[in-house]
């Protein structure tokens, strides 16, 4: 097994309990360090194999494998919406629960509080409620929860969605320099383009092409074939 493989997906499928198919027949490799973008249609996949590669969903039936060769480090999960996230009176308890959860001592949670959300442009925010932030500025706060704990992989289910233009530059400029595995999925194709190593592109539940952003994004019969392109 390639010690630089973070994830390693085989045969993977996937039926919810209402027998919908989500996946089908998923091969594929993640490497350490790696940048992963999933691109498709709605409906396609994305979000349920994001899921799966986290752990994050139970029941149904599952076919295949995902597996972590030199075991499985940590991880973490930014879901799209962050109001699914965020669970704290305020931003200093929601972006260090884990850290106190897992019993850290407050000081020291504090100083890697202040950290997380001086990486995320966030600084001198720990003690505004969520509800005062912006939509963005929310998505920044969950992010810095995920990065507290310095996972070895980063799960986002389109972390550009709903944000403006200067949002996702940010967005890019904190997941750029990190060496952390980080599978994403997003229909804004800026921050793929800056940001992937590779791009995955699914639909109906299976893998249809597999390459560097700039191989996939020039093949415009693959893109207008899988509805994500015009002949305009």
């Amino acid at each position: 097994m390639n010690d630089d493989c973070q994830l390693e997906v085989a045969g993977l499928g996937y039926r919810y309990p209402n027998g919908h198919r989500a996946l089908e027949g998923l091969d594929f490799r993640v490497g350490r360090g790696e940048k992963l973008a999933l691109i498709g249609p709605n409906g396609s996949g994305k979000s349920t194999l994001l899921l799966l590669l986290d752990g994050l969903l139970h029941g149904g039936r599952l076919e295949g494998e995902i597996r972590r060769p030199g075991g499985t480090g940590t991880s973490a999960f930014l879901f799209q919406n962050p109001d699914d996230q965020m669970i704290a009176s305020t931003v200093e308890d929601d972006v260090g629960f884990a850290l106190l959860r897992d019993g850290l001592e407050p000081a020291a949670v504090k100083a890697r509080v202040a950290e997380a959300l001086r990486r995320v442009h966030l600084a001198g925010y720990e003690k505004r409620s969520p509800l005062e932030l912006s939509f963005g500025e929310k998505k920044r706060a969950s992010l810095a929860g995920c990065l507290i704990a310095s996972p070895a992989t980063i799960f986002l289910d389109e972390p550009a969605l709903g944000l403006d233009p200067r949002e996702t530059g940010q967005l890019r400029e904190i997941l750029q320099p990190l060496p952390t595995t980080i599978v994403f999925s997003s229909m804004d194709f800026g921050l793929v383009s800056g940001l992937a190593d590779r791009v995955i592109l699914l639909d109906r539940g299976r893998l249809f092409a597999a390459g560097p952003p700039e191989e996939i994004f020039s093949d415009r019969g693959l893109l207008r074939e899988h509805g994500l392109a015009t002949d305009g």
